[in-house]
């Protein structure tokens, strides 16, 4: 399903992030923007401002039009 619609409302409450965290999470979606054109639900792995690696759920309504609802940190897995 692709969006191209502005005006339509998100289906999910935003998650509360830190200004600079969602200001540095919305320049990565745009700039890999390719991976999740044609998307509505994604998923972007990035580390937070703490440096520590974690999944970024968002809502993708097109091109630098977000709402990220959910942040997962990544646990590592010892072998």
């Amino acid at each position: 399903m692709v969006f191209k619609e502005i005006n339509k409302p998100f289906e999910l409450p935003t998650y509360r992030l830190n200004y600079k965290e969602k200001i540095k999470i919305e320049h990565e979606i745009n700039t890999n923007y390719i991976k999740y054109d044609g998307q509505e639900f994604c998923v972007h792995y990035s580390y937070g401002l703490n440096n520590k690696s974690y999944r970024y759920f968002f809502e993708n309504h097109g091109y630098n039009n977000y709402n990220i609802y959910d942040r997962k940190y990544n646990t590592s897995r010892r072998r």
